[in-house]
């Protein structure tokens, strides 16, 4: 299983109406550094990361309290876990593979579609709303996600965004997609780690949220981080329940 819902899961939405940031090269290059710590961690580490019941899910932070400074940014960083009784790895990758069907299984997609396909990996557009406190922003996600099955139990995949771009007057005739890196900073890049595996007589289902976002105005910080802990700890939470309650109803047909 390997949704882009990072992003796909908007890990961090800043409540507040920033002023416009753009994207700089430190931030750039601390979030490559991050990313191939993150992903080398992923692929060495085997254990599950839980064992939770049927229909629990488990969400803490990656690494200190989900949220890392970087030069020029944010990394917002969680993990979470689910079981799915009574499923197969093939009930879950079937939800995983339907992208033009991600719009009726995220609340936060308002558009999905499967690009291209070549074997295993996968192109994909989203568009994503997210919002609260009257703030909203809508984005536009270009991602590429590969699948890995190391053996007849377990299938991992790694979802990275090739391009993020704000949308503005979503849905009117002055619609626009501002350059990438440019806009509000809500979120830059993003990528999913995700793994399924089948046993106890179901799927376990794990996944890694890495977004790399602007950083908090400074005199708002204090009201900001808070906030965004939450919705990125829900963010995880919903879409893990979101992707489980897919897969049931697939079952349930």
């Amino acid at each position: 299983m390997a949704w882009p819902v990072s992003g796909l899961l908007l890990l961090c939405l800043v409540h507040v109406r920033a002023l416009a940031a753009e994207l700089e090269p430190a931030a750039t290059a601390a979030w490559d550094t991050y990313m191939a710590d993150a992903t080398k961690v992923f692929l060495e580490d085997h254990r599950s990361q839980g064992s939770p019941r049927d229909g629990e899910v488990i969400v803490r932070p990656a690494r200190q309290d989900g949220i890392v400074s970087v030069p020029g940014g944010l990394v917002h960083h969680w993990i979470g876990a689910t079981f799915i009784a009574h499923a197969t790895i093939a009930d879950a990758l079937a939800i995983s593979y339907a992208y033009d069907n991600y719009h009726t299984v995220y609340k936060p997609v308002i558009s999905s579609q499967l690009i291209r396909r070549d074997g295993d990996t996968y192109q994909v557009q989203l568009r994503i709303k997210e919002g609260a406190a009257g703030v909203s922003a809508v984005l536009q996600v270009r991602s590429s996600i590969k699948f890995f099955f190391p053996n007849g139990t377990t299938v991992y995949s790694i979802s990275t965004s090739n391009e993020i771009r704000e949308v503005k007057d979503t849905g009117e005739i002055t619609e626009r997609l501002l350059p990438a890196g440019q806009g509000t900073g809500y979120l830059w890049r993003a990528a999913t780690l995700s793994r399924l595996i089948e046993r106890d007589g179901g799927v376990v289902v794990e996944m890694e949220t890495i977004g790399l976002s602007r950083a908090f105005p400074m005199m708002l910080a204090w009201i900001v981080e808070p906030i965004a802990r939450r919705l990125g700890r829900k963010s995880v939470e919903l879409s893990l329940q979101e992707f489980a309650s897919a897969v049931r109803a697939r079952k349930a047909r």
